[in-house]
């Protein structure tokens, strides 16, 4: 392909269209820095995936370590509750140790790496900051020998386990945003994007990403990965270290709802969200939100590339289905429901509300279990002959729905709730 030319690809045979065009992506979705991204071999394996982007993982982390999930690996990639962390396999010095090698290790993953796929390329590690010493200059240099070397644009990985934390004990974390920044965004020159990952632990993620927009990035990725202690209750059998990297798919609504916020206040740069994403669903929901691009990590390390793969022809199978066309026509689209007024939303609950206080239990599917009874707080319901009744005290709350074992007692409440926006 002629330099600077790019040409949008699309999903043929009338598919949704996955282009980004604001970021020159053939598709949403950005392998994260991780062992799924650590070197030019692992770069060039997650490449089968065909994603929009890849991170190649900086220096010296170390690698294998493995990944643990709760219940299990199976219940994330369905996109069921879950939560994962890193395990402890065995681990293994990182065979790239300095920023020559690391070039070197650059140069190859672009040469080889399809030119449709953008390689960014994680600059420092927040590590360095800690332990000291002239990490600034370290910092300046890698940023431009990694420019030279290939890379479409450099990362700045801020929400590494514990940095947002950590800022009250050893640094300024909005400082360190801006100052990073700044300082990465004149070193790599023109023509390089700086992409700034960003914590949502510790943290007003809303104000880290002004600070980042104010400072030049070009794009900013708020992602879920907190220091948490989770156990077994036998705790000898727990996998994870205690405080090591936490997320899982419980992450995806709290992720979401940072972007949301962020579009509703004035943060205008494209966004990267990442944290709890096992399944197309979820990455849907970031970029409903409003975010552009969706990082891929867990399921990148966890379920490989053939995971990814299928992540991204879901996706797209269910925009065709569902009537998107194109990333634009999907980003943002669920806003309207965050933005609904005070009054519109208490006349939609209410709208359900009546349609509960109206259901009348279905005798046949009734078992007298006695469970709605015993959420009901207002006497609506009681069991009268092995079978649950409505009282002229029912007020429509719906505890009642939610615990019904058989659905003697249901309404349609998608369609209700949905019905409030048909004009």
């Amino acid at each position: 392909m002629p330099e600077g030319c790019f040409m949008y690809w699309k999903v043929v045979n009338g598919m949704a269209d996955l282009t980004v065009k604001s970021m020159e992506m053939i598709n949403p979705f950005v392998v994260a820095s991780s062992p799924a991204t650590q070197g030019a071999k692992n770069v060039l394996k997650s490449a089968k995936m065909r994603p929009g982007a890849i991170v190649m993982r900086n220096f010296g982390h170390g690698s294998g370590g493995g990944g643990y999930f709760y219940p299990g690996a199976q219940a994330a990639f369905r996109g069921e509750p879950c939560y994962h962390s890193h395990a402890v396999g065995r681990q293994i010095p990182d065979e790239v140790a300095t920023l020559e090698q690391y070039c070197e290790e650059v140069k190859e993953a672009r040469q080889k790496l399809d030119s449709d796929i953008k390689l960014w390329v994680s600059v420092g590690h927040y590590s360095d900051i800690v332990k000291g010493g002239d990490w600034e200059k370290d910092w300046i240099r890698q940023a431009k020998e990694l420019s030279l070397a290939g890379a479409d644009a450099l990362e700045l990985h801020f929400n590494t386990p514990g940095v947002a934390v950590a800022k009250d004990r050893i640094f300024d974390y909005y400082e360190l945003v801006r100052h990073c920044t700044t300082m990465i965004k004149k070193a790599a020159g023109p023509g390089v994007k700086i992409m700034v990952k960003l914590a949502v632990e510790g943290c007003d993620v809303l104000t880290s990403m002004r600070i980042a927009q104010s400072s030049g990035a070009d794009a900013v990725g708020p992602t879920a990965r907190w220091k948490a202690f989770c156990m077994d209750l036998d705790w000898r059998r727990t996998q994870p270290r205690p405080g090591s990297g936490y997320g899982g798919t419980q992450a995806n609504p709290i992720v979401a709802y940072a972007v949301a916020e962020a579009r509703n206040n004035g943060i205008t740069l494209p966004m990267y969200a990442g944290g709890g994403v096992f399944s197309f669903d979820q990455a849907a929901r970031f970029i409903m939100a409003g975010s552009e691009m969706v990082q891929l990590g867990a399921l990148a390390c966890s379920g490989g590339t053939m995971a990814c793969a299928k992540l991204i022809r879901d996706l797209s199978d269910w925009m065709d289905k569902a009537g998107y066309s194109d990333m634009e026509s999907l980003q943002g689209d669920a806003l309207t429901l965050f933005n609904m007024s005070g009054d519109f939303a208490k006349a939609r609950q209410n709208r359900l509300g009546d349609a509960y206080q109206a259901a009348q239990v279905d005798s046949a599917k009734c078992v007298g279990c006695g469970r709605c009874e015993d959420v009901c707080w207002h006497e609506g319901i009681s069991i009268q002959e092995r079978k649950a009744k409505k009282t002229d005290k029912c007020i429509g709350c719906g505890y009642c729905f939610q615990v019904c074992p058989t659905g003697a007692l249901h309404v349609p409440a998608g369609d209700i709730l949905a019905s409030a926006f048909n004009k």
